[in-house]
């Protein structure tokens, strides 16, 4: 088929938001022969890597470039934006978009352009895109990933004052934008039924399709290297509010209930641009904060124990507990974190949403090399069987190939 990928960022192998469809887009080209144009925002958080690996597996168009900025900004070019446009906006429902952050005359044209030179059979977008081609005449698909309005109830809920007030107002947008564009689209790719059941209840002509997100397990494979006695790793966006906040709610109530047992125990926290908190936490001498590291395999395959503490606002499927169960490290995670994964407590990870647990068992863990191999074999083969980026392909294949017969 052919095909036109719209991305807000350059696909990369080392972003969790585009990690999924830099892979989707490689097997989509190198499995099933599709011919892929991809059309793309640009920004300083791109690696000159990137490019070379997507321009290997399809066709890019000259990206435009953004720039990102702080979120104050960005809300306010978003408000001017949907000023802007309020003549569309309101014609799909919406009277402040959000996500108008990323409109672009440029991107715009540039999209047009491409859909009146080339015969696509179908398009492929981001949540952050699809505003672009919500009125294109043309098979297409959106991939939000997840009910973002969610991840902001579930962080307004657990605020106080301005900030809660802040977070239910970006609630509000998000679910508006997600109840009202998705429904436009032949399909909704999200990663877990409980984000499925959230965006169709809003909307029942949202057509969601459930494809978890995989992991390249050649390149995560387990490890011949010794383990560091007693470390824990937890691997994260170190910027985002979500991890900053889990962080601190672990290294304030867990942390210290794992030194009562253990005043050894070392905490890595691995991930870019982590945030001012998250850097004060280095003045302890038992945490290290490494910011970005440009691969995080030798930092998983020498961790005694991979933990995951996602106790506070999250929603979706989490690429590095995948990660780290490709590895064949033992996890110790929460419901939150272990969502969309078809694993079985104390089989493939251990699932803790008590604080007490929570440090428990990773305490126990610490203390049995045995139980670590146990878990840690048992999550690589679930990894191999059900979570391999070629299993997701298979899936989302099926997907591309079946919109347009459906439409005939």
């Amino acid at each position: 088929m052919e095909l036109l990928f719209l991305s807000h960022e350059i696909p990369s192998p080392a972003a969790s938001d585009t990690l999924p469809l830099y892979h989707l887009i490689r097997h989509l080209s190198v499995l099933y022969r599709h011919d892929i144009t991809l059309i793309s925002f640009v920004s300083e958080r791109s690696r000159a890597e990137d490019f070379e690996h997507v321009k290997d597996v399809c066709t890019m168009e000259d990206p435009i470039r953004i720039q990102w900025g702080a979120l104050t900004k960005m809300l306010l070019k978003a408000a001017k934006n949907s000023i802007l446009r309020l003549p569309k906006n309101l014609k799909h429902g919406l009277f402040v978009n959000e996500l108008d952050y990323y409109y672009d005359q440029r991107m715009d044209q540039k999209i047009k352009e491409a859909l009146k030179k080339n015969n696509f059979e179908l398009i492929f977008s981001t949540r952050q895109m699809a505003n672009y081609v919500v009125d294109v005449d043309v098979p297409k698909i959106v991939q939000p990933f997840d009910a973002m309005s969610e991840w902001h109830r579930q962080v307004s809920s657990n605020s106080r004052g301005l900030k809660r007030i802040f977070y239910f107002i970006r609630y509000l947008l998000n679910r508006s934008y997600e109840k009202h564009i998705y429904e436009k689209f032949d399909a909704c790719l999200v990663v877990t039924r409980l984000d499925k059941e959230l965006l169709e209840s809003s909307n029942p002509r949202i057509r969601c399709v459930v494809i978890p997100n995989g992991v390249d397990v050649d390149y995560f494979s387990p490890a011949a290297t010794s383990e560091e006695p007693a470390s824990l790793i937890f691997i994260a966006n170190m910027s985002a509010r979500v991890a900053v906040d889990n962080i601190m709610y672990f290294y304030n109530e867990i942390f210290p209930l794992i030194l009562r047992e253990n005043p050894e125990v070392k905490l890595y926290l691995v991930g870019r641009d982590p945030s001012k908190e998250i850097r004060k936490l280095s003045a302890d001498p038992l945490v290290t904060v490494t910011g970005y590291v440009n691969d995080l395999r030798p930092y998983l395959a020498k961790s005694t124990v991979s933990i995951a503490p996602w106790f506070i606002g999250t929603t979706g499927m989490k690429n590095k507990v995948l990660e780290a169960m490709s590895m064949g490290k033992a996890v110790v995670t929460t419901t939150n974190g272990a969502r969309g994964i078809t694993a079985t407590n104390k089989e493939h990870l251990v699932i803790a949403d008590a604080v007490n647990e929570f440090a428990r068992d990773i305490v126990a863990l610490l203390n049995d090399q045995r139980l670590r191999r146990r878990l840690g074999e048992n999550a690589r083969r679930l990894i191999e069987a059900h979570y391999s980026w070629e299993v997701a392909t298979e899936t989302l294949n099926d997907v591309l190939l079946n919109i347009p017969r459906a439409r005939e």
